[in-house]
């Protein structure tokens, strides 16, 4: 968003009117590019043959935003048996009780603001 580049991922894909075909596929190489530069080299090896930025972005929604089952297991499983642990900061801890809790959301799975207030609660020292 920040070097307007997410038109193409956007659900309306299709070219703006006005925008040359040269032009639209700059801005999906640029897109691209930029994805790719974020991966680690692991990742990068199982989407490298990707061409387009929508292409790219849904092989990664595919290997690693699923919503399967067993994802949603060990995420849960994850946030109930979280404990801070002695000489953790509580920044730092709420910081991974947080990045759970927005995995959890990405997959679908709401968890209520008293649940997570019960959940930070309990998982204290």
């Amino acid at each position: 968003m920040q070097q307007g580049l997410h038109k193409t991922l956007q659900e309306k894909s299709a070219k703006p009117a006005g925008t040359s075909n040269d032009n639209w596929e700059e801005i999906d190489l640029k897109e691209a590019s930029t994805i790719q530069l974020c991966l680690t080299d692991e990742i990068m090896y199982n989407v490298m043959d990707e061409e387009t930025s929508r292409r790219l972005w849904s092989m990664l929604e595919t290997l690693y935003m699923t919503k399967s089952l067993s994802n949603k297991l060990y995420l849960k499983k994850q946030l109930y048996k979280l404990r801070m642990k002695k000489g953790t900061t509580v920044l730092k801890y709420l910081n991974f009780l947080n990045k759970v809790i927005s995995e959890l959301l990405a997959i679908d799975v709401k968890i209520d603001e008293e649940d997570k207030a019960l959940i930070l609660l309990s998982s204290l020292p």
